[in-house]
């Protein structure tokens, strides 16, 4: 409820105004009256209303002083005055004062509550926008890790330099990379294990003592990023000033992934290898960079003997060495994470044709995938303090590992596997990202007639467009642009039915400038044309 204070040394317009206007329909509640500035300012002092009525000239303390002296105070309450003077200079301090409006006395009825409704609207407005704008500030806070993480992880991949996202999370971090040279850095490590001994669980313990390692010395560095981690592999951005040459940024990202492997090898005692790929000239090219340093790593097994590969060091290789699917792996595993069980299908079907190109895997080789795939999926699970066994407490790699003969049975065991953590992940994700999704169905029923798209929402929560598209998705069973179309059809009948709007006038209400491509979307959504109800 609205509060508000009258303040008149006429008695009779207090009372008036008490009884006459329809306070309640407006959403308003008098809370105090007074009759002069320095009564007014106890009263407002007492209330804290969002609207002050007052007049002018009154004993005491008079109306514009008053309204001064709030004003100084901070006070932001919509004033209306109410004054029996018509007087150029008190208008122009009313300006000044921030007034919603100045009435002359005698004014009717309909002119109060007219100035009255305005000023209802206009602070629900602001409230609407002071609300948004607080819980974008949680969600922004909510949301921080992750999007830290799809920020820079994104920086990998070809064109997220050119996103909305990227520019407005770059520009909140307060991170500048502009005029730079980029070098990304793979770190790529094994631990040394029997399959009958080996648990799942001490890679993810070790993958994340390595990526604090990185951290540590990543965070006291000027422009080296940690950009991502997955089972046994971290990528580190090395930026260096564009007016240094291209063999200085080269030469800075040799000495990252010097310290890197130095500090791995030392307290971790890891196999470790790190490859330093090509130099790129922009931001955009990072992920060229990138795609040089896994070529690098693809092609270790023919160089024993480094632990550092450099590009020089391929150029006399006469093929480089095909590896297992990886990127595929992850993407299941994403996919599984954020419960997306469908999604997860597809990955799977993709990774199994996958596997199915060129020579067929021989069983020792699908049984390391395997185990590179359980890497995977521990690593991501321990990042929320999750194990295998919390979803398979009797999980054991070793009789895994005999379930899988050929390309069908790895199918087969790995949806056995994901499948009821997949699920699992559903429900908790659906906890998690219920904030944010409340936000988005807000926002859309208050903005449906604005051009709200997916692209626009998705920079608002500090979220990349395909990450909320997935999670929206996950929470409400429809997709963003549909729930849109739903809202804004739901809209249109009720408005059709009041029989108060023309079409066209209602099609424009709820965001849609095409009349016809209105008229096409109601009749799907409802069964029947808009002029078919409006008769």
């Amino acid at each position: 409820m609205i509060k508000a204070v009258i303040i008149d040394d006429d008695m009779t317009t207090v009372q008036g105004l008490s009884r006459s206007v329809r306070w309640e329909e407006f959403g308003i509640r008098v809370v105090g009256t007074a009759i002069n500035g320095k009564e007014g300012l106890e009263q407002i002092e007492a209330h804290r209303p969002d609207i002050i009525l007052t007049d002018i000239f009154m004993p005491v303390m008079n109306g514009i002083d008053m309204l001064k002296a709030l004003r100084e105070a901070g006070n932001t309450s919509e004033v209306i005055i109410l004054s029996g003077y018509e007087d150029f200079k008190y208008a122009q301090s009313a300006v000044k004062l921030r007034v919603n409006d100045y009435l002359s006395k005698p004014a009717t009825l309909d002119e109060i509550e007219r100035v009255l409704k305005e000023a209802v609207d206009k602070i629900t407005r602001r409230d609407t926008v002071e609300k948004e704008e607080r819980e974008l500030r949680e969600l922004l806070a909510y949301n921080l890790p992750t999007t830290k993480r799809q920020l820079f992880k994104g920086l990998l991949e070809p064109g997220f330099s050119q996103t909305a996202f990227y520019h407005k999370v770059s520009d909140y971090l307060k991170l500048d990379l502009s005029n730079r040279h980029f070098s990304v850095v793979l770190i790529e490590f094994f631990v040394n294990r029997e399959r009958n001994t080996y648990r799942p669980n001490d890679l993810a313990l070790f993958a994340y003592a390595v990526k604090n390692i990185v951290d540590e010395l990543a965070d006291p560095k000027d422009g080296v990023y940690v950009a991502d981690i997955q089972r046994n592999l971290v990528s580190v951005i090395v930026a260096a000033p564009t007016h240094a040459k291209q063999e200085r940024a080269r030469r800075q990202a040799i000495h990252v992934a010097e310290e890197l492997l130095e500090h791995v090898r030392s307290y971790l005692k890891l196999q470790v290898w790190a490859a330093v790929g090509s130099v790129a000239e922009h931001v955009g090219d990072i992920p060229k960079s990138y795609a040089s340093a896994v070529e690098l790593l693809a092609s270790r097994e023919s160089m024993p003997d480094k632990q550092l590969l450099l590009q020089e060091d391929v150029r006399e290789l006469a093929r480089p060495v095909s590896r297992r699917p990886i990127e595929s792996c992850q993407a299941v595993v994403d996919a599984m994470m954020v419960g997306e069980e469908e999604l997860m299908e597809l990955r799977i079907g993709e990774l199994t044709r996958a596997l199915r190109e060129g020579a067929a895997p021989s069983i020792s080789e699908l049984r390391e995938f395997a185990i590179d795939i359980v890497g995977i999926v521990s690593l991501a699970l321990h990042e929320h303090g999750l194990q295998i066994e919390h979803f398979r407490p009797d999980f054991s790699m070793f009789k895994e590992l005999e379930l899988v003969y050929g390309i069908a049975d790895f199918s087969g065991w790995l949806r056995d596997l994901l499948v009821p953590i997949c699920r699992a992940m559903d429900e908790r994700s659906s906890q998690k990202h219920r904030k944010t999704i409340d936000f988005i169905k807000r926002y859309v029923q208050q903005h449906y007639a604005e051009d709200i798209t997916l692209d626009l929402i998705a920079e608002k929560v500090y979220l990349t467009r395909n990450y909320l598209s997935q999670i929206f998705k996950q929470e409400t069973g429809e997709n963003y642009n549909g729930y849109l179309t739903r809202v804004r059809m739901e809209k249109a009948k009720e408005l059709l039915l009041t029989g108060n709007y023309k079409v066209f006038e209602i099609a424009q209400i709820v965001g849609y400038k095409n009349n016809a491509y209105f008229s096409q979307l109601f009749k799907k959504h409802t069964g029947y044309y808009p002029s078919e109800l409006n008769k």
